[in-house]
């Protein structure tokens, strides 16, 4: 797992490492000369972490029956997601993700013997996502990512023989969720922070086909599924106060009926019986499997949910599907990933600079963007609640490990950043359709103050604070923004384009003394850190074009003595890996 470094003037680091296993920080510093020992080494670091990454995280598809009982295994440990059952259950659809190669792909076991089929082969960085089952079990459709550009194929379960393109997607994140039981139909949704939209996508006739919006809302939309009859599409809601639930709709609005509610918080996408009797969804907690008895005709009608069975995982978020083929649509087995060996939980460990172990603080857990504070003293983390998945803010005292929480919401946030002085925790959060920093005082008291919204529908990330604490630099869809907090009415401030180039830059971070950024760029087709002088003065800011973007001179260019790079290919700024 990776996990940025906050790299403060104290010279001590604050990093996640799993428990009880491990790991080495990779510091910002010169440049090493390139040689043959240099890229063995490299090579052998890698293969090393993917051999860890594996350990940590491999595991074996598990079958459960409807009273929570362990009934089987398929296959061999191995990196697993999105496990889909074939209609007559001999066999699972599902995704691997191979370390070596920098690809996930989509493999179908026979639950019988064990034996793999390949049905995809992605280059490196490409991915392949969302398999269903056509109804008679000859053929899976996918969505495959190749080239920044997204599709949707469709191939024979045997692997062999071309691949067929059924539609390609204009944008990015397209969510398939389902087949239709008369094989007319796929379905699938789009959402951004600014929405959602549910489709379907006929299958008749030869070429690419044209999708079919059924319905579009202001909450995010997710997994559509059909009922079995195919009147109806079951779905995911995740409205604008990070609050998820489940509904079902009418395929044909014209009868003005619905949508109906039928959950009361849930946690993952819902799948129909055969029969249309039940419906299925993970509950808020993340081990207990949800049913509501149903009916589709002549009217939808449904009860109150009910705990169908809970599973031994005490891991959030890793029952992978349960799926309406993955117990055949009667309701009678469930396909699960459980966590491979337990709790992987992270330890907060401190290192100085020579990479020792100074202290641990605080109970293991499970955390994510870890920062010290400008003093030493406390760091700011992401902390999930194991009970529910919510994940907040809090603040744990490195000397005591006494823990403060800051937030206690389900909104999206991330990357919790220190004010220069220590005194307020600055972070971005997701209400509606608008990103935005906020701060809050890093002691818990008080209220939470916006600094700045950024544009609708777009996401943003918080990488650093100036040293002054009159800038922020951000990040979004691979352009690194400067926003500086001028005014009063927060507004009313803009965000300003520091890079923006053809490829992807991310990351800046600001020196102590303010006069320089650095950021990490893949200009070279793998990730390197460059540095260059950040002007600030308004008149430069404020320029007509709105962007302080100039091209690096020379000597910060690729291949020069000042383009520092700290880990050949690596994906983050300064990380742990």
């Amino acid at each position: 797992m990776a996990c940025e470094i906050q790299v403060q003037n104290s010279y001590r680091l604050a990093v996640f490492v799993p428990a009880a296993v491990l790991s080495v920080a990779l510091l910002l510093g010169q440049a090493p000369q390139v040689s043959d020992d240099n890229a063995k080494a490299k090579a052998a670091a890698k293969a090393k972490q993917n051999a860890k990454n594996f350990e940590n995280n491999a595991t074996v598809i598990t079958f459960f029956d409807r009273e929570g009982k362990k009934v089987g295994t398929v296959g061999e440990r191995a990196l697993y997601s999105q496990p889909v059952m074939s209609p007559d259950r001999t066999r699972v659809a599902v995704i691997k993700n191979d370390l070596d190669a920098e690809a996930r792909d989509l493999w179908v076991l026979d639950v019988a013997t064990g034996k793999n089929t390949r049905i995809t082969t992605s280059a490196a960085r490409d991915s392949v996502n969302g398999p269903v089952w056509s109804p008679d079990g000859r053929q899976v459709a996918y969505v495959a990512m190749r080239n920044s550009s997204e599709a949707v194929y469709r191939k024979a379960v045997s692997g062999e023989g071309p691949e067929e393109l059924l539609y390609k997607n204009p944008g990015a994140f397209l969510n398939l969720s389902d087949w239709s039981l008369d094989g007319r139909f796929l379905s699938f949704s789009k959402s951004d922070l600014s929405g959602g939209a549910v489709y379907v996508l006929p299958l008749n006739g030869a070429g690419e086909r044209k999708p079919i919006e059924v319905f579009r809302s202001e909450s995010q939309l997710f997994e559509p599924r059909f009922s079995p009859d195919g009147r109806f599409l079951s779905y995911v809601s995740l409205d604008q106060a990070g609050k998820s639930e489940v509904f079902v709709r009418l395929i044909d609005a014209s009868a003005g009926l619905g949508p109906w509610q039928v959950s009361e918080g849930s946690r993952g996408a819902a799948f129909w019986r055969r029969d249309g009797k039940e419906l299925y969804y993970l509950g808020l907690d993340l081990a207990a499997v949800m049913v509501v008895e149903t009916i589709t005709a002549p009217a939808f009608t449904f009860a109150k949910p009910r705990v169908l069975f809970r599973t031994p995982s005490p891991i959030p978020g890793r029952i992978a599907n349960i799926n309406n083929h993955n117990f055949g649509r009667e309701g009678e087995q469930f396909i699960v990933l459980l966590p491979p060996s337990g709790p992987q939980l992270q330890q907060i460990t401190v290192y100085d600079r020579q990479g020792k172990v100074v202290s641990k603080v605080g109970e293991p857990g499970l955390y994510s963007g870890p920062a010290i504070s400008p003093d030493g003293t406390r760091v700011a983390v992401l902390r999930t609640d194991l009970r529910n998945g919510q994940q907040d803010i809090w603040t744990v005292d490195i000397a005591t490990g006494k823990a403060t929480q800051l937030t206690n919401d389900l909104l999206g946030k991330n990357t919790p950043k220190w004010s220069p002085d220590g005194s307020y925790i600055l972070y971005v959060s997701t209400r509606g359709s608008y990103s935005g920093v906020y701060r809050k005082a890093s002691d818990g008291i008080g209220s939470e103050e916006l600094l700045f919204r950024y544009t609708p529908g777009a996401g943003l990330n918080l990488t650093d604070i100036s040293p002054d604490g009159r800038f922020l630099a951000c990040g979004s869809g691979g352009v690194v923004l400067v926003v500086p907090l001028m005014g009063s009415d927060p507004l009313s401030r803009k965000a300003v384009e520091f890079s923006r180039e053809e490829f992807n830059v991310s990351n800046g971070r600001f020196s102590p003394d303010g006069r320089f950024l650095a950021y990490r760029s893949d200009e070279t087709k793998r990730g390197e850190v460059y540095v260059r002088s950040f002007d600030r003065p308004q008149a430069r800011l404020a320029r007509a074009n709105g962007s302080c973007r100039k091209r690096a001179p020379p000597a910060c260019r690729p291949g020069e003595r000042t383009a520092r790079s700290f880990s050949s290919g690596n994906r983050g700024g300064a990380i742990l890996r």
